[in-house]
């Protein structure tokens, strides 16, 4: 059974990437999703459907652009909360709850108002000096504390939002509500180019952790442990770091602030699954990227606007936040 329900994820957004294609103010149905893709791919089609204009341009303009880009960017930050926490020994580390989103989105911020440089190279730069900081600060004499890593979390976050707060005075008036709009979390200006603006980073990020990914196995155990195994902790804490940072930095250049997937999807597939990371990895970038996809889908139509998906995963996922700390104890995992 546990086998089973593990195919069940790994084949899930298969299903879930044609269902959030069809759905919209113009819906398209499944063989007529699956007909227009394959004609303009091979100008055939199985199903004989109609292939008219108004729908490829619905399809691949719009919808496709977005649905690939919302499913990269939960991917990324699935995976990067599922190697924050094995690598940090801590269940509540995402890049959230580690300053690491509202860093990014000040880099990313940053590079679209004043800096004349890639939007991803700024969001990684200052990504990485969250992390770092939270890290440096949080960690004595080889253990990272819990409390601590979440404080100094808290306060790298407020930091960058009160900067973030900055330049929206100091930001030209017709760019502001864009920018604010995009603060919140949005993929409402998804397109072909922002996809290919942020594949490279990203593919570079889900390769390095998926390669090593038995390492964190190793790394959960502890500095010492790791060591008398074999692995050199340091090294390895970097490399996950580095490519987790990388995850998530390029996912809040094109998405904003989308909070809590890191943490969620991490600890549903552990309490499933168990925590073998061999596993995690590959499940925590099915599952990330078809939750994202959904949420999205219910964003651009649950409403006559368009609710910014950052409010969506903050509401669903706060609860959960709150009862993990409930069920915690002091030391960290349960």
């Amino acid at each position: 059974m546990n086998k089973i329900s593990q195919k069940v994820v790994m084949l899930l957004p298969i299903p879930v990437f044609l269902i959030t294609l069809c759905i919209g103010s113009y819906y398209i149905p499944v063989s007529k999703v699956v007909d227009l893709i394959l004609y303009k791919i091979s100008g055939y089609t199985i199903f004989n459907s109609i292939i008219d204009m108004n729908s490829l341009s619905v399809l691949f303009d719009i919808r496709l652009p977005r649905v690939i880009l919302s499913m990269l960017v939960g991917a990324s930050l699935s995976v990067a909360g599922t190697s924050f926490q094995a690598v940090l020994k801590n269940p509540l580390a995402e890049p959230y709850t580690l300053g690491l989103s509202s860093g990014a989105a000040f880099g990313a911020a940053l590079a679209l108002s004043f800096l004349n440089i890639p939007v991803q190279i700024s969001a990684f730069f200052f990504a990485f000096i969250s992390v770092a900081i939270c890290y440096l600060v949080a960690t004595k004499d080889g253990e990272t504390s819990v409390v601590s890593l979440i404080l100094s979390g808290v306060v790298i976050s407020s930091s960058f939002t009160a900067f973030l707060s900055v330049l929206q005075i100091m930001i030209d008036p017709m760019k502001l509500q864009g920018l604010i709009y995009w603060i919140m979390g949005s993929l409402h200006t998804s397109s072909w180019e922002k996809i290919y603006s942020v594949l490279p980073y990203m593919l570079l990020g889900f390769i390095l952790t998926f390669i090593f990914r038995w390492k964190l196995n190793i790394l959960a155990l502890g500095e010492k442990d790791s060591t008398i195994l074999g692995v050199n902790p340091q090294k390895y804490k970097i490399i996950f770091i580095f490519a987790s940072t990388l995850l998530a930095s390029s996912a809040v250049s094109v998405s904003g602030i989308i909070s809590l997937v890191g943490l969620m999807i991490p600890h549903i597939l552990r309490m499933l699954f168990g925590p073998d990371n061999r596993k995690m990895i590959p499940m925590s970038f099915c599952l990330g990227a078809s939750y994202l996809a959904i949420i999205d889908c219910f964003s651009r139509n649950l409403c006559s606007f368009e609710i910014p998906i950052g409010i969506l995963t903050t509401i669903i996922g706060a609860p959960y936040f709150i009862v993990l700390i409930r069920k915690m104890k002091a030391g960290g995992w349960q």
